[in-house]
């Protein structure tokens, strides 16, 4: 998945729209426009958040948890996510 400005996009739009509406340009000229313009705003690389949860690891007395996605083993309930694979400790997702 690749990521862009979206108050960029609609910057695009709304000045290449407001140009060719000064200018009497004809709607196939906007459109080509918009689209060349989007296509050269900078992306970055993205991944779903993983969602996961810390569980008991059911040692007794022991102080590790591990992580619901990747079973990463670690003593630390405090943490927002898991070192590991860097799920988000927020629950499991649905």
């Amino acid at each position: 998945m690749r990521l862009i400005n979206e108050d960029t996009v609609m910057e695009i739009i709304e000045r290449v729209t407001n140009e060719a509406v000064e200018k009497k340009q004809p709607k196939y000229l906007i459109q080509s426009r918009i689209i060349a313009e989007i296509a050269g705003l900078p992306t970055i690389e993205a991944e779903p958040v993983k969602h996961g949860r810390w569980i008991d690891n059911g040692i007794c007395d022991s102080m590790l948890s591990a992580c619901s996605i990747c079973g990463y083993s670690c003593g630390a309930y405090s943490f927002n996510y898991c070192p590991n694979c860097g799920a988000r400790m927020d629950g499991d997702s649905e």
